[in-house]
């Protein structure tokens, strides 16, 4: 596997454990929201600066994007249920905040 596979396959890994969209992450680090589609489809690559800022955003280690035991399609001993309880957090947020809005409204 080559380093940008490598690199592609952990940002889409670790973006969608912080349970963001593509959207969500360009925004997070002021950039045009095609920019993570182009390097999760492999046709861009970022600078050093770049890279700084998405493990920043991703709160990891900017090594952890180029890890090749990072990405659960490389690593057999990965931790489902961290990764479930990741979800499981992000959701629930989601869900007060739905159902506070719509109590909000109804009372």
């Amino acid at each position: 596997m080559t380093v940008r596979e490598i690199f592609r396959q952990n940002l889409r890994y670790y973006r969608k454990l912080q349970g963001l969209t593509q959207e969500a992450l360009s925004e997070k680090l002021g950039l045009n929201p095609k920019y993570i589609t182009n390097l999760e489809a492999q046709s861009k690559f970022p600078s050093a600066e770049t890279i700084d800022a998405i493990s920043s955003a991703l709160k990891i280690k900017p090594s952890q994007l180029f890890e090749e035991e990072g990405c659960p399609h490389n690593y057999v001993s990965f931790d489902k249920n961290l990764f479930t309880e990741k979800i499981v957090e992000g959701l629930s947020s989601q869900m007060k905040s739905a159902l506070r809005e719509l109590l909000e409204k109804k009372l």
